[in-house]
């Protein structure tokens, strides 16, 4: 059934070719831009959830 729809809309298949692409450059600048992360980063990053934030904020509010 879906089958028969995709084929009386008329020039349909161009958007698989375009969603995939789009999937592929984004996925690829995903990659690039985690491989290219410093060490230091990476683990700033995987502290963070367990950071204690509020002690920065009390010192923000001492400014």
């Amino acid at each position: 059934m879906l089958r028969d729809i995709f084929k009386s809309v008329g020039g349909i298949e161009g958007y698989g070719l375009v969603s995939m692409i789009i999937f592929v450059v984004f996925f690829a600048l995903l990659t690039l831009h985690t491989l290219s992360l410093k060490k230091k980063e990476v683990e700033d990053y995987s502290r963070m959830p367990l950071d204690d934030f509020s002690k920065e904020s009390d010192e923000s509010q001492d400014i």
